[in-house]
């Protein structure tokens, strides 16, 4: 597979699954854009190790469940590159609960993020 000259998107990508997805992508030559909430730490980790791989790479945080931060991300993309070709929705939470235990709040935020 060539994925040279296109733009991956992979979010939830700043460790685990979704970095593991990232690298591969890079890879096979894509631009990877890693995105991630909270500590870039390990999101600017991932961009580096692409980076040495010769691909270019971009960490823009946004929570993606929270719909005006998922647009400036994708304007941060594609004023950087000009389009977007690949979409992983890899970004995820759990709040390990029995359903009748979870709260509201705990709810809403799995099915935002999930979603």
């Amino acid at each position: 597979m060539d994925l040279s000259n296109k733009v991956a998107i992979v979010t939830g990508s700043g460790r685990g699954i979704g970095a593991a997805i990232a690298l591969k992508l890079a890879e096979v030559g894509a631009t990877v854009v890693i995105n991630d909430v909270g500590d870039m730490g390990p999101a600017e980790a991932v961009a580096g190790e692409i980076r040495k791989m010769g691909q270019q790479s971009l960490v823009v945080p946004a929570d993606v469940s929270d719909s005006s931060e998922v647009a400036r991300m994708v304007e941060t993309v594609t004023g950087n590159y000009g389009k977007v070709d690949i979409l992983v929705n890899n970004a995820g939470i759990t709040r390990d609960q029995l359903i009748m235990r979870m709260s509201d709040d705990d709810w809403d935020q799995v099915l935002s993020v999930n979603l």
